[in-house]
């Protein structure tokens, strides 16, 4: 054999691997999937349809990357949405390193400031990059791909310009529900369950006004409820399954089937705690700890979610 057979032979072969990996790690199946990454003690999530990719919170450091390669096909690096939940270093350092490696199309946050330097690089970033970046409304909505839409539930423009000095900063998380067709994932961020209190009685409110002005007006047209808006099949548990991060009346509002507890082994807040858990066992909730069962994949169709 040449010197020039043995080198397009081995360029054959590598072409060949690297096809095949391309096609291994490109999404399969139907539908949409939807990961929770093991990055230790914080939260990343990542919904994935084809070569569309919507990613919330990033972890405390640079695991999301492995985690994020696994994920998306070797040839994709574009990501198309970003969602900061909060400024914690737990979900947004992470993130700076993504900004690093991919092209961003368009970053959601809620506007809450942190002094932390990993807050300031991450601005840095945004505006060197020129990155998008946007406060989103409550009840905004966004049509990511066909039968997909993620919808901002809270906490609105509200939280612009505020400091863990003015507000425990967990409770401006930035609340999202995603569903694909008529299965629903919760995000909850770290809101904690006075937050929750709030947010769902700023719903509850709307209803209760709109049945008054129904009533008022004597209309025949039937009213569109609030009641269910927070129902969802997958709740993305607050907080790493703070006993602050859950009670009852939430799991009464979701009605989730699945829930997921972003946590790291053996953390020094012993999360999740207990009582969190007695929750979702009572309620019959099928639960999975990352620090536990690794990343956790869903997949969403037409027919329904199914845990891979």
């Amino acid at each position: 054999m040449t010197k020039i057979t043995k080198f397009f032979f081995s360029l054959l072969i590598t072409l060949t691997v690297f096809i095949w990996a391309a096609v291994v790690k490109s999404p399969s199946g139907t539908g949409c999937n939807i990961y929770f990454f093991d990055v230790g003690q914080g939260d990343a999530a990542l919904i994935e349809k084809g070569d569309y990719q919507i990613l919330i919170d990033g972890g405390p450091d640079d695991k999301i990357l492995s985690e994020i390669g696994k994920a998306m096909p070797l040839t994709d690096r574009k990501i198309e949405i970003v969602i900061l939940t909060h400024p914690h270093a737990d979900h947004l350092v992470g993130i700076n390193q993504v900004l690093d490696r991919y092209e961003i199309g368009k970053i959601y946050s809620t506007g809450a400031i942190h002094t932390s330097n990993a807050y300031l690089e991450f601005l840095d970033k945004v505006k060197n990059k020129n990155i998008q970046l946007e406060v989103p409304d409550a009840g905004q909505e966004i049509v990511p791909f066909d039968n997909g839409e993620l919808e901002f539930l809270w906490p609105g423009k509200r939280d612009v310009g505020k400091s863990a000095e003015d507000n425990n900063l967990n409770n401006t998380s930035l609340v999202n529900q995603f569903c694909y067709f008529d299965h629903c994932v919760l995000l909850m961020g770290d809101l904690e369950t006075d937050g929750q209190a709030e947010m769902l009685n700023y719903y509850f409110s709307k209803q209760s006004e709109a049945s008054v002005e129904k009533s008022e007006s004597k209309s025949s047209q039937p009213l569109a409820s609030n009641d269910n808006i927070f129902q969802s099949e997958i709740l993305k548990v607050a907080h790493h399954g703070s006993v602050n991060g859950t009670n009852q009346k939430l799991l009464d509002v979701v009605r989730p089937k699945y829930a997921v507890i972003g946590v790291g082994a053996d953390n020094k807040y012993g999360h999740p705690h207990a009582a969190t858990l007695d929750l979702l066992q009572k309620a019959s909730i099928q639960y999975y700890r990352t620090d536990r069962d690794g990343t956790i994949e869903f997949n969403l169709s037409e027919s329904g979610i199914t845990k891979k």
